[in-house]
């Protein structure tokens, strides 16, 4: 669900925010190892890319570089 909310934060351009919905969405695959909801959030870390210098976006996507060699 959250992975969800960040798309449609991205889409509505609100990068903060989607930001925010995305790490929240990393804590809790972090905590359950979701398979579905890897497939979101790394849909929604792609379409991030335009903003991939700014300093929020780029400390999410290290967290997803974790989470993806803690797996």
């Amino acid at each position: 669900m959250l992975g969800n909310l960040t798309l449609a934060r991205i889409r509505q351009r609100d990068v903060e925010a989607a930001v925010a919905s995305l790490a929240e969405a990393i804590a809790e695959l972090e905590a359950t190892r979701g398979g579905g909801g890897m497939n979101i959030v790394f849909g929604a870390a792609r379409e991030l890319r335009p903003w991939r210098q700014e300093p929020l976006v780029a400390e999410v996507h290290d967290r997803l570089l974790g989470l993806m060699t803690a797996a």
